[in-house]
């Protein structure tokens, strides 16, 4: 009776493990990650968000700083020396020379807000983005980010050497430096140019994303970076008999 009672008892047991062993089958597969370029209206979209971003905030920070009084009556000269100009009152001449005066004078008014534009630039586009795993804001509504084409995680120069170019810091710095030492002239014709320089490469970038094969513009291919979605990680699971 005590031995049957036992036979039993491990019949039992012996079921309950085959159970184990089948529900045991049943396993989780690492997620599967995807990466799909970025749409070029995507990054354009989100690029714009973020200029836009970097620019309400600094000009919030630097208004207490701006004399707006000065702003306001250089504001008031550019519009009376297009006025005389179109009346006919000064020629050509007089009218680029006031002009570049007074753009001259704007710029050294408001060199705080371009200041303020730098320093949040770096930190926006460099220190934020690298620590929100290659996202900004903008990124993050259009649900991109920057990724590495080296197979390793970003790393902070690549960062900087992508936003160096593609955000203007690097043209913005240069920018600066001829508004604080160079004349007026100088001052007017640099830039300009450095200003064409940055439209050229923006423009290239974006026709490079646009159009070639790997979707990477030049900001893309120095810093060995892409940009990808970021909701395209599935998990699957699978079951086996």
């Amino acid at each position: 009776m005590e031995r049957s009672k036992k036979i039993e008892e491990a019949s039992v047991v012996e079921e309950s493990n085959k159970k184990k062993t089948k529900k045991s089958t049943v396993h989780k597969v690492k997620p599967v990650v995807k990466e799909e370029k970025a749409l070029f209206i995507q990054r354009l979209v989100a690029f714009i968000l973020d200029v836009m971003i970097v620019s309400v905030v600094a000009t919030f920070i630097s208004y207490p700083f701006l004399d707006m009084d000065s702003i306001q009556k250089l504001n008031d000269s550019s519009v009376q020396v297009m006025e005389d100009f179109m009346a006919q009152k000064i020629d050509a001449e007089e009218y680029v020379s006031e002009s570049v005066s007074i753009s001259y004078e704007m710029s050294r008014k408001k060199g705080i807000n371009s200041l303020f534009i730098i320093f949040l630039n770096i930190l926006y586009f460099i220190v934020f983005q690298i620590k929100n795993n290659g996202q900004t804001l903008g990124k993050q509504i259009l649900r991109i980010k920057v990724v590495s084409t080296t197979g390793e995680e970003l790393t902070m120069n690549q960062m900087v050497f992508r936003a160096l170019i593609i955000n203007s810091i690097f043209m913005d710095m240069l920018c600066f430096g001829v508004l604080i030492f160079a004349s007026q002239s100088a001052y007017f014709y640099g830039v300009g140019l450095l200003g064409f320089i940055q439209f050229l490469v923006l423009l290239i970038s974006g026709l490079m994303v646009m159009f070639s094969k790997n979707k990477q513009g030049v900001h893309d291919l120095v810093a060995h970076t892409d940009v990808v979605s970021c909701n395209l990680v599935k998990e699957m699971e699978t079951c086996e008999s």
